[in-house]
């Protein structure tokens, strides 16, 4: 079972501050992203999938799966099936286990993927292909907290071999606790939040970054520059299962 975590490192790999979080180079094999990327269903989702606020495509672990929207090679299969099982999730959990804030209780239990089951358990996993396509101002995510329920996120880059852009890299923010955030910008923190600019994490291909989600764990994507082709990455999450079950609190969130 390959996973995007089987060259982690602690000294090499591993950072506290300002929340813990992960970064690795070429997290796989070569010859095995080169089949992914070469596979990644780019127009296949933009064909059959919806388009999300003007800009991007997902196909979730539950459609990759079980309902097979859209076929995919026999190595994203197992790349799915991989980074949403217990196996996966175990291993991420010893990850963070000297900087985890939440209790046993919370987090230590059998997980599904996301969508199966509604009544089963109380966390989920997922791993979704994203397709944000190129725009011409801004970025698709400003700095912001992700949804408290979230347990933990990670981002693998597809950077396509024909993009010349710059930016569409991944920031890591030092902020005091956040209390409050723009819910209908995605979470977005208030442009008056003190924050300092800890890390950049390029958007390069075959690169992972993953980190612990908690009221501190403020990042962003900057704006990319010229661009042309579509930015491709690889989302892999868990989080609780309801809504009502949050890991923090957020005002407004």
């Amino acid at each position: 079972m390959i996973t995007v975590l089987d060259k982690f490192h602690p000294d090499k790999h591993y950072f506290k501050t300002p929340y813990p979080h992960v970064v690795i180079e070429n997290a796989l094999p070569q010859d095995l992203y080169n089949k992914l990327a070469k596979d990644f269903p780019v127009k296949e989702m933009q064909e059959k999938l919806p388009l999300i606020e003007g800009h991007t495509y997902r196909y979730l672990a539950n459609d990759v799966l079980n309902k097979k929207t859209i076929p995919v090679s026999e190595e994203w299969q197992t790349f799915f099936e991989t980074h949403t099982s217990q196996t996966y999730y175990e291993k991420v959990l010893d990850i963070f286990k000297n900087d985890m804030p939440y209790s046993e209780n919370q987090i230590r239990t059998a997980i599904q993927v996301r969508g199966v089951d509604e009544t089963a358990g109380d966390m989920v996993t997922d791993t979704q292909f994203v397709v944000h396509n190129p725009i011409t101002t801004g970025t698709t995510r400003t700095t912001h907290i992700d949804n408290p329920q979230e347990l933990y996120a990670g981002l693998l880059y597809f950077r396509q071999a024909t993009d010349n852009s710059t930016g569409g890299d991944f920031e890591i923010f030092d902020t005091n606790e956040v209390v409050g955030v723009h819910k209908l910008k995605g979470r977005e923190v208030s442009q008056d939040t003190d924050k300092s600019l800890v890390r950049t994490v390029k958007y390069q291909p075959n690169t992972f970054v993953m980190f612990l989600n908690t009221g501190k764990s403020v990042h962003g994507v900057t704006t990319r520059q010229n661009a042309t082709v579509e930015r491709l990455s690889i989302n892999i999450i868990a989080e609780t299962r309801s809504k009502q079950n949050l890991l923090f609190h957020l005002k407004n969130a």
